[in-house]
C-alpha cells in the first residue's frame, strides 16, 4: 500500500481517498458490528484516508440515533436522513451524490458482502481498474427464495446481453470518473449494478462466499419481484419481444387448427370416412380464454414500459433529504 501517493498524486487533506456508502433501513441492531468491521479494515490500511457515508432511508427504529454514534469511528463521515423510505437504489444515489472520495464503495449494511474484501478492491483499483465488482462464489439463500434469485441472475444476464455480470450485485468499488458518469445518467428507474456495467470501463472482479444475512430480510417476495422486473425492463426490451412471439405462436396454432378442420370437412365431402361431429363450445371457450389471457398479459407488459415513461416525464426527485450532517460541516 506504499504506492497510494505515487499512484494518485497529492490530494487535499480534507478530501478522503475512499468513500464507503451504506444505505440503512431499520439496521439499529447491526450498526455496531458493521462499524467495528469497517474500523478494523481501515486500521490495516493506515495510509488510506476514508469516509463513511451512511444514508438512513426512512428507518422506523433507532437506526439514525445509532448511526450518529457509530459513524464517528471514521475520520471523515457524512450522515444523511431521507424524509421517507425511497428504496435502496435511491439511498445509494443519495450517498453517491454526497460522497467525496477518489473511489467509492457500495456496501450493504446486512454484512452479507464482507467489508474485509475492501483492501483487495483498493489494490485492484490502484492497478488501473476503473471498477472492481464483487462476484459471489456461493450464497446462503436456499429454498424458494434462493431458487428465485438464481433464476433472476441467469435470466437477467441472458436478456440484457451480459450488461451485469452473473452473481454480482451492488457490492463494488468505482473510480470517481465512473461515479461522475453514473450521476449524469438521468433516468428515474434506477438499477445501479446494471447501469455501472453498461458504462463499460476496465473492470476487475473479486470472488467471495456470501454470508448469511445478519437479522431478518427486509425485502418481501413482492419487493424482490418488483426489483427484478424494474431491472429487466430498464435494460431489455425482451418482454416486448415476447408479445410478438406469443402472437406468432397463437396465430400459427389458429391457422393450423383451421387447416385441420378444413381437411376433415373436405374428406367428409369426398366420403373418405363417416361424418365426424366437431363440438365447438369447448374449443371456442378455451380459445377465447387463452387468447384473452395473452392479450391481458401483453397489455400488462406494455403498461410497465408506459409507466416508466410516465415517471420519467414528471421528473420528480429520486429522494428528499430531511437532514444532512458531516464531519466537516452541517449541511
Amino acid at each position: 500500500m506504499n504506492s497510494f501517493e505515487t499512484s494518485l498524486g497529492s490530494r487535499p487533506k480534507d478530501l478522503p481517498l475512499i468513500s464507503v456508502i451504506t444505505p440503512l433501513f431499520n439496521e439499529e441492531a447491526l450498526l455496531p458490528n458493521l462499524a467495528m468491521r469497517l474500523k478494523n479494515v481501515f486500521a490495516s490500511l493506515p495510509s488510506v484516508s476514508w469516509e463513511w457515508v451512511a444514508v438512513d432511508d426512512g428507518s422506523r427504529d433507532r437506526t439514525f440515533a445509532s448511526a450518529e454514534q457509530e459513524i464517528k469511528i471514521a475520520p471523515h463521515w457524512q450522515l444523511l436522513r431521507l424524509s421517507r423510505n425511497f428504496g435502496q437504489q435511491a439511498a445509494y444515489r443519495a450517498g453517491l451524490e454526497a460522497a467525496r472520495g477518489a473511489a467509492i464503495i457500495f456496501l450493504d449494511a446486512d454484512m452479507q458482502d464482507p467489508p474485509e474484501k475492501i483492501p483487495d478492491m483498493i489494490r485492484l483499483w490502484l492497478e488501473g481498474n476503473v471498477q472492481v465488482v464483487g462476484q459471489r462464489k456461493s450464497r446462503t439463500e436456499s429454498g424458494f427464495r434462493g431458487f428465485c434469485m438464481r433464476i433472476f441472475h441467469e435470466l437477467f444476464y441472458r436478456v440484457t446481453g451480459g450488461v451485469m455480470p452473473k452473481d454480482s450485485g451492488t457490492f463494488a468499488l468505482m473510480d470517481r470518473r465512473l461515479a461522475d458518469e453514473l450521476k449524469a445518467m438521468p433516468e428515474r428507474g434506477m438499477f445501479l449494478p446494471a447501469q455501472r456495467g453498461w458504462l463499460g470501463f476496465k473492470t476487475a472482479f473479486i470472488t467471495y462466499d456470501r454470508a448469511a444475512r445478519a437479522g431478518e430480510p427486509k425485502q418481501s417476495y413482492s419487493k424482490l419481484f418488483s426489483y427484478a422486473w424494474e431491472g429487466i425492463t430498464s435494460f431489455s426490451v425482451f418482454p416486448l419481444q415476447l408479445i410478438s412471439i406469443a402472437g406468432f405462436c397463437v396465430s400459427m396454432f389458429g391457422f393450423g387448427y383451421a387447416a385441420v378442420l378444413l381437411a376433415i370437412k373436405l374428406l367428409q365431402l369426398l366420403g373418405c370416412f363417416q361424418r365426424l361431429e366437431i363440438l365447438g363450445f369447448t374449443t371456442i371457450s378455451v380459445s377465447i380464454l387463452c387468447l384473452g389471457g395473452i392479450q391481458l398479459l401483453s397489455l400488462g407488459i406494455l403498461g410497465s414500459y408506459l409507466s416508466k415513461v410516465f415517471y420519467e416525464v414528471k421528473r420528480r426527485p429520486l429522494y428528499v433529504k430531511s437532514e444532512h450532517f458531516s464531519s466537516h460541516q452541517n449541511l
